[in-house]
């Protein structure tokens, strides 16, 4: 059993669980107003009571409080026993989602006090979303990052003998110099708004950065930075590749054949990636963890980016 022995940090993880969850409820509120049929700041009436729209919406709340969940299972003892892939799998996805929007919030700002109308919605709608968006992101990766650094400490520190990346991990790095080259191409389109440059300069250094700890984990082993950048990278790829797919097939967009295998490219990439992470030993040896097979074989946790 894994004990939380900090102090300061354990007194201040559950505040930090609540107010994360304080930014997380007026988008959770704002969808499960839309799902019953209240258009609150929607002026096009029949917007939202589609039926894709209610699908949409009724699959982002779920998100919201799967979210709402485990943000309160990293900041409390209750969490520290719960199984290990319960929080690994929705905060891999989470970290790909919502550091992007974290790290280009600047730009995302800038771009929404200069946006025209018309975006169907009414002008508070798309600020009080992003403005979610990155509350959560950054209580989020901060609660697991905590959270980690009790439950699996051996990822942040030491390193285990180089062994070379593998045939798997070379694939996955491939792939994701594909997707960081093909986003910064995208990044230079005249024809996008500035936090969408951003975010397409912000998902490719992500590609990058993805790469660059695989060449890492070759030369070096297996460290806290390749730890970092391949479940950053990973989480980029795969999440943003899902969440572009998610859009297109739930509001009938227009993508085309390229759109989608750069989607397929960068899935795959990211699972392959993350399975690099995720398949090497967790514990050094003569820690508490290491106590036999069972424990050398559990699944590495990096911090959250």
């Amino acid at each position: 059993m894994v004990h939380d022995s900090s102090s300061r940090p354990a007194r201040l993880r559950p505040v930090l669980g609540y107010v994360a969850v304080v930014g997380m409820l007026p988008y959770l509120f704002l969808k499960l107003f839309w799902i019953a049929g209240v258009e609150i700041g929607v002026p096009e009436a029949g917007l939202m009571t589609a039926p894709v729209m209610r699908m949409a919406n009724a699959f982002t709340a779920a998100l919201e409080i799967a979210a709402i969940v485990v943000v309160l299972a990293l900041t409390h003892r209750w969490g520290l026993r719960v199984p290990a892939w319960l929080i690994l799998l929705p905060m891999w996805v989470g970290s790909g989602l919502l550091a992007p929007i974290v790290v280009s919030f600047p730009a995302i700002a800038a771009d929404l006090a200069t946006a025209p109308a018309g975006s169907g919605l009414a002008p508070w709608v798309v600020p009080l979303v992003y403005s979610s968006f990155a509350w959560q992101g950054i209580a989020l990766l901060t609660a697991f990052t905590l959270y980690a650094r009790v439950r699996w400490a051996s990822a942040f520190g030491g390193s285990s003998p180089t062994r070379g990346p593998g045939p798997i991990a070379v694939t996955g790095a491939v792939l994701a110099l594909v997707v960081a080259v093909a986003e910064f191409v995208t990044a230079f389109d005249d024809r996008l708004r500035l936090a969408n440059t951003v975010l397409a300069v912000v998902e490719a250094t992500a590609a990058l950065a993805a790469v660059v700890g695989v060449v890492v984990l070759g030369a070096r082993g297996r460290t806290w930075l390749t730890t970092v950048l391949l479940w950053t990278g990973s989480a980029t790829l795969f999440a943003t590749g899902f969440w572009s797919a998610f859009g297109w097939v739930a509001m009938a967009g227009t993508a085309g054949m390229t759109d989608w295998l750069l989607v397929a490219v960068g899935c795959l990439g990211g699972l392959l990636l993350a399975y690099t992470l995720l398949s090497g030993p967790t514990t050094a040896p003569g820690s508490p963890e290491d106590a036999g097979p069972v424990a050398q074989r559990q699944v590495l946790t990096p911090p959250a980016p």
